[in-house]
C-alpha cells in the first residue's frame, strides 16, 4: 500500500515544494492533497488529480517547473496512492 508520508512526500524536491506553495499548492500537506472535493475538471480529489496531471504533462505548466520530470516509476507510485484510497 502506498502512503502519502512514506511514498509521496519524498518524491517532491524542496525547491518544487517552495515553488508550488507560492502558488497555493501544498504538496506536502496530506489535508490539502487528499481533500475529496472536486471541481469543474475533476469530480473528486481535484488537488491530487491536478498535481498528477501536471506531473504527467497532461496539464500545463508541467511539473516540476524546468524538469527533470518524474520517472514512470515515480508517476506509478503517485497513481498507486490515488488508486489505493489516498492513505496517509
Amino acid at each position: 500500500m502506498t502512503s502519502f508520508s512514506t511514498d509521496i512526500v519524498p518524491l517532491f524536491r524542496q525547491k518544487d515544494i517552495n515553488c508550488m506553495n507560492g502558488q497555493g499548492v501544498e504538496l506536502t500537506s496530506y489535508t490539502y492533497m487528499s481533500d475529496p472535493t472536486g471541481d469543474a475538471t475533476y469530480p473528486d480529489h481535484a488537488n491530487a488529480r491536478r498535481v498528477l496531471a501536471r506531473l504527467k504533462g497532461d496539464e500545463k505548466p508541467r511539473m516540476p517547473m524546468g524538469g527533470p520530470f518524474w520517472t514512470d516509476d515515480a508517476l506509478n507510485t503517485y497513481q498507486s496512492w490515488l488508486d489505493g484510497g489516498f492513505l496517509a
